[in-house]
């Protein structure tokens, strides 16, 4: 971000003074008079409570010469640029100005132009400096998101030390080794802001209420985890490690502490509703020691996230507490590798394998014997996936189900494994028929071969939605209803989205192309403009992630 240049004139002499400030357009140039003073003293006195970025000091004045001045303001700002004016054309001044540190001197009389290209040469290194400061900043946050996602996801595999020597580094002394994560998700956050950066502005704004509301004495690691969500890892402070057991990698038991951070998410889910007027939903693990647990605490708190479609959203999910529903240690909730195979079978149609997916869940909960509690919840899970398989196309649940529909009254119900398994099957078959009926539609077709069309001619530079609706023989404004309906975004959307996703496969290649020929390849014709839709899109730059660390 270009700054405003605030500029300080420094002279004993009155006209020589309003001579300077009325010299030069300042404003156009980038520059703004902020400090005009008749001597050293009184110049100092005004930097210590505006700091200048550039100085414009004559030498000789009574009090305090330009020398003097110069020195006492790199004592109070090192980074200020001062300029000298001067009628003396010695070396010894000129020694004496560049021991302190002066960036330039000019010669009286002096034209304008001889002027502004002394100060336009001192901003051009100024905002090079910031801009230089700016990237390094967002490369150190961006490379800190990055290790604390593989810490979560358990991608590391450094030893305790080297783990806790490495957060020291992120700036979090080591306190007690027990750890407890948070995970946080705007509701309907997609649907509600379309652009990445309006979500990341906001994500922000929930981040600063989490560092005000957490008032729990211990660590709080707060980053930006995959799919937008935001993630806090919780390390519990010293003095509130009493009351806990279990060695290094085994969950503790819940108990205050815990309590008290579950209760800390509430009232941060109070202040984001009431002050930024949308709700989140928080999934919270358990607290387990080690660092290398981290990982197990985070996949606990996304498994009580997985829940919010059926216990709602505004809500914080506690797996422990869900756990104990149960009386097992991973009760209630769904293998995230059976959703995912259950999410396939459902969205390919493929009902013989969504059935004996299901028949086998439920096999294996009755060879088990597990109670009937146990299987409530799973059920729960399953409904939840059930339905999300049904609204992920824009589809309402009661279209489908009925408006008299209440999954838990339905399932409370049921006093058998067999029952229960039964009436998950006719849901799922329901849902499954619902689906394929709804995507033979002579609309969905449309916006299938459109999205087909799209697939093979999106790397070409003119490709306009005009070309594509006269390739399904429709206008462009039916095209684009449908398309957004039956896809979940609009057309030009997509082209992007598949456009940035082949540029990111072109970038991830062992040998990468230069930035020109992946414009080329992916259907721009100016590279800048590429560079600048693909930071837009994924939050940096192609250079800054070809420099990322690979897995």
């Amino acid at each position: 971000m270009k700054i405003l240049i605030k500029l300080m004139i420094v002279d004993d002499e009155a006209i020589f003074r309003d001579y300077l400030c009325t010299l030069l357009p300042w404003d156009e140039y980038g520059m703004k008079i902020t400090i005009v003073a008749k001597n050293g003293k009184d110049a100092l006195v005004q930097a210590e409570a505006a700091i200048p970025h550039i100085a414009l000091i004559d030498i000789n004045m009574p009090f305090m010469d330009g020398l003097q001045l110069s020195e006492e303001l790199k004592k109070l700002s090192p980074d200020i640029g001062i300029v000298l004016v001067t009628g003396h054309n010695e070396f010894e001044y000129a020694r004496k100005a560049l021991k302190l540190g002066v960036q330039d001197y000019i010669l009286k009389p002096f034209s304008k132009e001889e002027l502004l290209l002394t100060l336009l040469n001192i901003q051009e290194n100024m905002l090079k400096v910031q801009e230089d400061k700016e990237t390094h900043q967002a490369s150190k946050m961006m490379m800190r998101e990055v290790y604390l996602n593989r810490l979560v996801n358990g991608e590391l595999e450094d030893s305790e030390d080297k783990l806790m020597e490495q957060l020291r580094d992120l700036g979090y002394a080591p306190m007690s080794g027990m750890f407890q994560v948070a995970v946080i998700e705007i509701d309907n956050m997609n649907a509600r802001w379309r652009h990445i950066s309006d979500r990341e502005l906001w994500k922000f704004a929930v981040t600063n209420i989490l560092s005000e509301t957490l008032d729990i004495p211990g660590n709080h690691i707060v980053f930006n985890g995959s799919e937008g969500r935001i993630v806090c890892i919780y390390e519990v402070g010293d003095h509130g490690v009493q009351g806990f057991s279990g060695a290094a990698g085994q969950a503790v038991s819940p108990s205050p502490p815990l309590a008290a951070y579950v209760e800390g998410c509430k009232q941060l889910k109070f202040l984001i509703r009431k002050y930024l007027k949308f709700t989140v939903t928080i999934g919270v693990g358990r607290i387990h020691s080690g660092y290398a647990q981290i990982k197990q605490s985070y996949q606990e708190a996304l498994l009580a996230l997985q829940n919010k479609f059926v216990v709602g959203q505004d809500q914080v999910i506690d797996y422990g507490t869900q756990a104990a529903i149960t009386g097992k240690t991973a009760g209630g909730f769904l293998a995230p590798h059976m959703s995912e195979s259950l999410l396939v079978g459902m969205r390919s149609g493929d009902w013989d394998s969504v059935k004996r997916q299901l028949e086998d869940i439920f096999d294996g909960l009755e060879q088990e014997r597990m109670p009937i509690d146990y299987v409530f919840v799973i059920c729960m899970s399953l409904v939840s996936l059930c339905l999300s398989c049904v609204s992920e196309n824009g589809h309402p649940i009661e279209d489908c189900f009925g408006e008299d529909f209440y999954p838990y009254s339905e399932i409370v119900t049921k006093p058998t494994i067999e029952e229960a398994g039964t009436w998950l099957i006719h849901l799922f078959n329901k849902a499954n028929r619902y689906t394929q009926l709804h995507k033979k539609t002579k609309s969905g077709k449309i916006a299938e071969t459109a999205k087909a069309w799209i697939d093979q001619h999106y790397t070409d530079p003119e490709l306009k939605v005009e070309q594509i609706a006269q390739s399904v023989f429709i206008n462009p404004s039916y095209l684009r209803a449908i398309f957004k309906k039956m896809n979940g975004m609009t057309v030009t959307d997509y082209i992007l989205q598949k456009r940035m996703q082949h540029a990111k496969s072109l970038l991830s290649a062992s040998k990468p192309l230069r930035l020109a020929d992946i414009a080329e390849a992916i259907g721009y014709h100016d590279p800048a403009y590429f560079s600048r839709a693909f930071k837009k899109y994924y939050g940096y730059s192609p250079s800054e992630f070809e420099n990322l660390p690979r897995a």
